[in-house]
């Protein structure tokens, strides 16, 4: 079975240059939840070193409408189970 990804804003380090990156290592069932309900997935790191995942309605892309979670020491996989969970509080 071929792994599928999701298509991310990424935001970089140091001044925040946006760039679209396909990020793999996530639970298919997040992966279908995300596309299904048309949710876009920004990433960025911090100048902490942390990593903030937001998402918000392709529909209302604005920063009032938008969830997030630190990823902590989650790995990738868990970072966006809590995301996916953060958005059907939210949006569903």
């Amino acid at each position: 079975m071929m792994e599928d990804t999701l298509t991310v804003r990424y935001y970089a380090r140091p001044n925040g240059r946006m760039r679209e990156i396909e990020m793999s290592n996530i639970y298919q069932e997040d992966i279908d939840f995300f596309t299904e309900n048309d949710i876009m997935v920004s990433l960025e790191e911090l100048t902490t070193g942390d990593v903030v995942a937001y998402a918000c309605p392709r529909s209302d892309l604005s920063e009032e409408s938008e969830v997030m979670v630190f990823a902590g020491k989650r790995n990738c996989q868990d970072t966006m189970k809590a995301l996916r969970k953060e958005c059907e509080k939210e949006f569903l």
